[in-house]
């Protein structure tokens, strides 16, 4: 299998462990984020093979992190995430081109169908 880069962006590093935990102990390279500007420094370093961003991050918006991301990095899938009722951000999300959005709390499931569609590679 295919060894994966991981970025994930959210401000709640609970989440940054899950994917620890459910990926990065299958070999995969899990980078958290808790806000734009970490992640913008591993963007500029590392070319990641798919980004799972919060929808709501205090510091900076989800959509326009996104928006950030599209521009900056064209062809990096992101996967957003939410665990609010945020249907016209989560439609902003999809005129941005987002792969498509996870609801919290999700599982390892959630996570490699979001990693398949993403990349068409397995975790």
């Amino acid at each position: 299998m295919e060894k994966l880069k991981i970025l994930v962006i959210d401000d709640k590093r609970i989440i940054g462990d899950v994917f620890d935990v459910m990926v990065g102990r299958k070999g995969h390279e899990i980078k958290y984020a808790n806000n734009y500007q970490e992640a913008a420094k591993f963007l500029k370093a590392t070319v990641f093979d798919v980004a799972f961003l919060d929808i709501i991050i205090p510091d900076k918006d989800g959509i326009s992190i996104l928006g950030d991301i599209k521009k900056d990095y064209p062809t990096l899938p992101v996967v957003m995430m939410s665990g609010y009722a945020v249907d016209s951000k989560k439609e902003q999300a999809r005129k941005l081109g987002v792969v498509t959005i996870l609801k919290k709390p999700f599982d390892l499931d959630d996570i490699r169908e979001a990693v398949k569609l993403a990349t068409d590679k397995d975790v």
